[in-house]
Order: structure tokens, then C-alpha cells, then sequence
């Protein structure tokens, strides 16, 4: 094994940050711009130290009403106490707060000229919004996660509701991650099925990515494939202490969603870390907001994903030139069972017309090669669609 990469492998995930090494594999220089990565008890107390060096300008907290009462409020006190020229304001909604163009435009309308740091105290939509603010505005951003619930904490892409569809937009690596498992382990149960069904997702996700690499000669690389890989298996052994809120296996998955956005980076796009599993999320989340209407939370939906995307690989495994090896069904299955996760798109509030559609319909516009795009040059979606519609809606 290429030294760097072990060294990798056995890194505590706050040693990854500011890592730079050579891979072997790709042949690339990779690293990791992240100034300082904390996950551990108490960790929201180091935000002080983190934000030592922005004392020269005004500093913006952004949370909503959920975020504000688990941890902004202490966060705010905290910068307050020690002097810091600090604006917050907290998205009081009771609806589900939407990555769009609303969100967007409210944070440019709230944010202050002079405005050096800005501290996101939340998950997946206020991380989002922040690291699109941040990249814009050429400010950098904390996040100080309050549920291990998606991997894009350390992502440098930005998914947004654009005219109604899910486009990835641009974004920077936050300038620091602050995880305080204090707080990540009291999180509601559901956001850590979503965190671990992200995870799971990875088995299909790093499955596509070889048959593309084998198929179309897509770049690959064994490094960040050999960190997911790792990371994945680190919460595969530790489910039950996920589901017992066990703080040594919320720090594994927590360290997982992070090194899923860390991969990304380090190879310069989303393949480590989705696939076609993604895109039936995506799918259902761009249907759902179209009609206005809540819908799961996203790493739920890419649990089903990638129960629906084993389906199809062993649907059509005859029919597969090359030799991948994807999980079974039932492996998906049986993991998001053990955690108490919903593993069919009927509880996820999918109706039966639409998942026939997403099962057609979900690579459209995705350009990145995965199973459902070679089950389309076979001919094979609409034959696809009706078994498995049968199947989850008998």
C-alpha cells in the first residue's frame, strides 16, 4: 500500500485537515484546505480559538429557529462575551428551510459590508446556503454541525434549487468543521438515519464509479476510494452504537460525512461519494418542492436509493460487460433495518407514479455515468420500472 494512502487510513479525522500528499494512483497532488477539522466532546467551545484571527472585522451567525436553541445561542454568547463585532440572524420558519434562491438572497440581504467571518451553526441547508455565501463573497465560513446527518460538511460543491431543479453550484471547503458530539448525539433520530443512509450510499456510488472507470475509462482514483471504503466499514462495525447514540460511533459517522466531502475534493468533483443513488434523491426532492410540499430528509432518500440501485444492478447483472461488485439488496436492506431507517420508497411518502418516473426519469440531466444510464442504452428502463414497481408497490 502507498504509504501516504496508509498514513490516510489511519488518521484521526482532525489530522486530515490541511493534509497535502501525492497519489500514487491519479498521479495528482491532493490536499485538503481545511484549516481545522474538531470532533469531540465540548467542541463548540474551540470556537473561540478557531475564530481568533477575524477579530478585525464583523463576524455573521447565521442558524435557524431549531439550530438557534441546540447550539447557536451558545455559539452567539460566546463571540459576544469575548468581544467580537457579530450579527445573527436565525431563518424562523416552521416549514423545511429550501437550498434556492430565497435562502440565497435573504443572507446577501442580511449580511453586512465589512462582514470578515461567517459562522453557519446548523446542517445540510444552512451549509450549503453559508458555503455558496462564502464562495461568492470571497468571506470565509465555519460550520458548526449540529446533526450527523449529510456529507456535505466538508464539501466544496453546493447543491441548489435552481428554477425548480437541483444544480450543483460552485463552493469553497469551510475554513473550519466544529463538531461537538455533545451535540450530535442528541440529534433526532431520523437526521442520524439520513446520516447513516448517506453513508450506505456510498456502495452504489463507488460501485458506478468503476463500472464507468472500466467502461468508459472514466478518471479513478484508488485513494479516495480506499478513505470512503474505510470510512464506510468504520460505520458498518459500529451501527448498533449509532443507534444507542454511542458517542465513539457518532464520531465515526460523523468522520465519515466529513471525509465524503473531503474525497470530493480531493479528486475535484462528487464521484467518491454519489451515484445513481443520489439521483433518485435528487429526483424526489425536485418534485416534491416543485408542488411545495415537505418531503424526507435527503440521506433517507439516498438509503431507498441505494436499495433501488442494488435492485437494478441484480436485475440486470446478466446483462453487464464488466465485472463490478455491487452490495446485494437484501446487505442494503438488512443495515438501514438495524438502525431503525426505512428502506422502501413508499415510507418515504413516494407515491407509486412517481417512483415509476424516477426510476425512468432520474438520470435525466445527470450526466455522471451510473447503473441507470447503462440499464438506459440497453433499452431495459421501462421493463426496469414496472418490476420494481410491483415490487415496492404490491
Amino acid at each position: 500500500m502507498d504509504k501516504n494512502l496508509e498514513r490516510l487510513l489511519n488518521a484521526n479525522i482532525s489530522e486530515m485537515a490541511g493534509m497535502s500528499f501525492y497519489c500514487e494512483s491519479c498521479k495528482r497532488e491532493h490536499s485538503v484546505d481545511i484549516e481545522r477539522i474538531i470532533v469531540e466532546k465540548g467542541a463548540v467551545n474551540k470556537v473561540l480559538d478557531v475564530a481568533a484571527g477575524f477579530r478585525h472585522g464583523k463576524v455573521f451567525l447565521v442558524a435557524d429557529n431549531n439550530t438557534y436553541a441546540v447550539c447557536g445561542e451558545k455559539v452567539e454568547s460566546l463571540l459576544e462575551e469575548d468581544g467580537y463585532d457579530l450579527k445573527t440572524f436565525v431563518f424562523n420558519t416552521p416549514h423545511q428551510l429550501v437550498p434556492g434562491e430565497q435562502t440565497l438572497g435573504r443572507l446577501l440581504v442580511e449580511i453586512e459590508k465589512g462582514t470578515v467571518l461567517i459562522v453557519a451553526v446548523g446542517s445540510g441547508v444552512i451549509n450549503d446556503m453559508c458555503r455558496y455565501l462564502s464562495y461568492k463573497m470571497d468571506i470565509p465560513y465555519i460550520i458548526v454541525g449540529t446533526a450527523p446527518s449529510m456529507d456535505g460538511y466538508a464539501s466544496p460543491v453546493t447543491p441548489t434549487i435552481v428554477d425548480g431543479i437541483k444544480a450543483t453550484l460552485g463552493g469553497v471547503y469551510p475554513y473550519a468543521i466544529i463538531g461537538d458530539l455533545d451535540v450530535l448525539k442528541e440529534a433526532p433520530m431520523e437526521m442520524i438515519h439520513a446520516g447513516f443512509g448517506d453513508i450506505l450510499g456510498k456502495m452504489i456510488a463507488l460501485t458506478d464509479w468503476d463500472l464507468s472507470r472500466k467502461l468508459n475509462g472514466e478518471k479513478y482514483c484508488e485513494s479516495c476510494v480506499a478513505i470512503m471504503r474505510n470510512a464506510l466499514q468504520k460505520c458498518i462495525e459500529n451501527v448498533e452504537g449509532i443507534k444507542n447514540r454511542g458517542e465513539t460511533a457518532i464520531k465515526h459517522l460523523m468522520g465519515a460525512l466529513i471525509l465524503a466531502g473531503v474525497t470530493m475534493g480531493m479528486y475535484g468533483g462528487s464521484r467518491p461519494a454519489s451515484g445513481a443513488e443520489h439521483h433518485y434523491a435528487h429526483y424526489w426532492d425536485e418534485d416534491a418542492i416543485s408542488r411545495g410540499e415537505e418531503h424526507a430528509l435527503h440521506g433517507n432518500s439516498v438509503g431507498v436509493g441505494a436499495v433501488i440501485a442494488s435492485e437494478v444492478y441484480r436485475l440486470i447483472s446478466d446483462r453487464i460487460p464488466v465485472k463490478v461488485n455491487p452490495p446485494s439488496p437484501e446487505e442494503v436492506r438488512v443495515l438501514l433495518g438495524r438502525l431503525g431507517a426505512c428502506d422502501n420508497p413508499g415510507d418515504l411518502g413516494i407515491s407509486r407514479e412517481l417512483f415509476r418516473r424516477s426510476v425512468i426519469h432520474s438520470k435525466d440531466n445527470r450526466p455522471k455515468f451510473t447503473i441507470m444510464h447503462l440499464a438506459g442504452q440497453l433499452g431495459l428502463l421501462e421493463n426496469i420500472a414496472e418490476v420494481l414497481t410491483e415490487k415496492f408497490y404490491a
